[in-house]
């Protein structure tokens, strides 16, 4: 899997189930909230509640260093990068996406600016 590849099932998600590329739908609408909550509660392992706190994105990472993000109706945002932390995640990944999330402000816990 690329970071494309990661990049388009996020957008996929962020659309609501549909596939950007080809127009397509490819996940039932009324099934992206359940895949975005157990993303939330597990996508980062033990780390899930720090980082829906201080990044506050449906996010999920993989052991080969793969890290995707969800801003809901809006976008996605992918990473990959070796080597992981103590918990299984991208430590550059993490920072990466940290950073445009933030700069973006999509926090969904934030609350206006």
């Amino acid at each position: 899997m690329t970071t494309n590849d990661l990049a388009t099932m996020g957008a996929t998600l962020a659309a609501g189930g549909i596939n950007p590329l080809t127009r397509d739908t490819v996940i039932a609408r009324d099934r992206v909230p359940h895949i975005l909550a157990q993303m939330t509660m597990e996508g980062l392992y033990n780390a899930s509640g720090d980082w829906a706190y201080t990044v506050g994105l449906p996010s999920k990472s993989g052991v080969g260093g793969g890290l995707l993000a969800i801003a809901p109706g809006r976008l996605a945002i992918a990473g990959f990068s070796p080597p992981l932390d103590s918990v299984g995640n991208s430590v550059r990944a993490q920072a990466a996406v940290a950073r445009v999330a933030n700069t973006l402000g999509l926090n969904l816990y934030a609350g206006p600016p």
